[in-house]
């Protein structure tokens, strides 16, 4: 704390009369600053006391510097060489010339507190718009992936990609994008070699109702990899051929969600219900027509 000491004994009171500060060395900044001081009155030597502290540390963006120069030097040594080469902006400078150069420092200093203080102001608020972007864009591009709409979906995170801080996300989005791709299109090629060898569609009674809609389907896998799922969709529709509704089954499902156990559907094999087994709908579907009703397969799972 040598530094505020000598400060402090720069403000002692000497001989009158205006006078210049003498920065040549600690004596002649000592004696200088005592007589220039002795003019002023007692708010302007208080003012004074800040502007010395303020310029021998170096403005504004000195005083983390100087107290770093402690830090590093205990015995104060390059913090004097320091306070001396700052002190020289005000050699020569009467008091008053010195509060004035002071008075503008503050004035300039607290425009740049201003404008940083906008600066960071609306770096926040950019930053702030900016997550809420990035977490809408990635939920749509998440919502649209699962829905099969991949190239909708690379759009929002190629759009994620255009801000800094998403740039990583959007890259693994894009990444899991195009790999759904590839596995998407392996699927719908290997769909044809799914061959639907029986498809039977018509009312039946059950043992609790009676002309209940309902389906029977066979499958055969001509191709060369092992099934662990084949989905099918079935659309029931009207006299007039117009779909009035859709249900979708599972002839063929693995793993510990399917309460049938199904087996996968190698290669070369076949799927077929039993005799007298069938798929039913809740619905009544009252308007069907048993003659008009079209099924599709519309997913498959390879075996891993």
């Amino acid at each position: 704390m040598k530094h505020f000491a000598l400060i402090a004994s720069l403000l002692l009171t000497g001989c009158s009369g205006p006078i210049t500060l003498d920065t040549t060395s600690q004596e002649t900044i000592k004696s200088s600053a005592q007589e220039i001081t002795a003019d002023l009155n007692a708010q302007d030597r208080e003012e004074f006391s800040k502007a010395l502290m303020y310029f021998s540390v170096g403005g504004r963006d000195g005083f983390s510097s100087m107290m770093g120069s402690l830090a590093d030097n205990n015995d104060g040594t390059k913090h004097k060489t320091l306070m001396y080469i700052n002190l020289q902006s005000i050699d020569g400078l009467t008091g008053q010339e010195v509060l004035e150069k002071y008075r503008s420092a503050l004035a300039k200093d607290k425009e740049i507190r201003e404008r940083e203080r906008v600066e960071k102001e609306a770096k926040q608020a950019k930053s702030r718009e900016e997550r809420l972007t990035v977490r809408q864009l990635s939920k749509e591009a998440k919502s649209l992936l699962e829905s099969k709409r991949f190239e909708e979906a690379l759009e929002k995170y190629h759009a994620m990609s255009e801000i800094d801080s998403a740039k990583e996300a959007a890259m693994e989005g894009i990444t899991q994008t195009r790999t759904a791709i590839k596995a998407f299109a392996e699927k719908m090629e290997y769909m044809d070699n799914v061959e639907i060898t029986e498809f039977v569609a018509k009312r039946i009674d059950t043992f609790s109702n009676k002309d209940v809609p309902a389906i029977r389907v066979s499958l055969k896998n001509n191709g060369e990899r092992s099934l662990d799922k084949v989905k099918v969709t079935v659309y029931f529709q009207n006299k007039n051929g117009d779909t009035i509704f859709e249900e979708s089954f599972n002839p063929v499902l693995v793993g510990s969600y399917s309460i049938r156990n199904s087996k996968p559907l190698k290669a070369g094999y076949v799927y077929e219900m039993e005799n007298g087994k069938y798929f039913t709908v809740k619905s009544k579907l009252s308007e069907w027509d048993e003659s008009k009703t079209v099924i599709k397969i519309v997913d498959i799972a390879f075996t891993s």
